[in-house]
């Protein structure tokens, strides 16, 4: 599709035409996103906020808002998966695969993703591989975490991270700072409280060697864990 205004395509497909807006009385002179998320047979794309189409309606998924130059927008592709034995034909199951897009609609990631999660200083990109291997890398592309370090890399808060193993009996969680250092080891039946806006601590679970569970916290400021 070339690039166009949404009055273009309202114009002859008016009922295929849908701008996604957060309240039913909307005005786009009013919006103040830098990327507004339209759909267009079922399909979304991206325009400016004087209408004009910047990112093709080629989109199955939309998450993100797009108000700040640093905003990126996870975009994605569905797809089908998995063989119905009785008919040999493909299943109805839906996948997504994601990719990301900065605040211009320029393509940063390919929709070659299972999952892509973005740090709240947006400078860090924990990416889920389809071979379902996980990566840490900044937004301009400098590797963090290599591929295949960890089983799993939690999304980066404050500037942090839980990971985890399965050491043949149970999960095992550690965290890791903005720079991939571990900051507690991978030795810890869990780790709570992990997305509570404006903490300062998080909630740590470990059981001794007797099986007794002790719950304890570690400071962010001071790195200290107290259990």
């Amino acid at each position: 599709m070339e690039k166009q205004h949404i009055e273009s395509l309202a114009y002859h497909e008016l009922s295929n035409v849908r701008i996604l807006v957060d309240f039913s009385d909307y005005n786009i002179s009013q919006d103040r996103r830098l990327l507004i998320p339209f759909s267009y047979y079922q399909h979304y794309g991206l325009m400016n906020q004087d209408g004009e189409v910047v990112v093709e309606p080629k989109y199955d998924r939309i998450l993100d808002s797009c108000r700040e130059d640093s905003d990126v927008i996870r975009v994605g592709i569905t797809y089908t998966y998995g063989f119905n034995r009785a008919t040999k034909e493909p299943s109805t199951y839906y996948k997504t695969k994601w990719g990301l897009l900065d605040s211009r609609g320029d393509v940063l990631l390919e929709t070659e993703y299972k999952g892509i999660g973005i740090s709240t200083d947006k400078r860090l990109l924990t990416l889920h591989h389809l071979d379902g291997q996980y990566e840490v890398v900044t937004i301009d592309g400098e590797v963090i975490v290599p591929k295949g370090k960890y089983p799993w890399i939690d999304s980066f808060d404050s500037g942090f991270a839980r990971v985890n193993y399965f050491d043949g009996e149970s999960k095992k969680y550690g965290l890791i700072d903005s720079t991939g250092k571990e900051v507690l080891p991978l030795q810890y039946s869990n780790i709570w409280n992990f997305y509570n806006r404006n903490r300062k601590w998080i909630t740590v679970e470990a059981i001794d060697e007797y099986g007794n569970k002790r719950v304890g916290r570690f400071t962010f400021l001071t790195r200290q864990l107290d259990i």
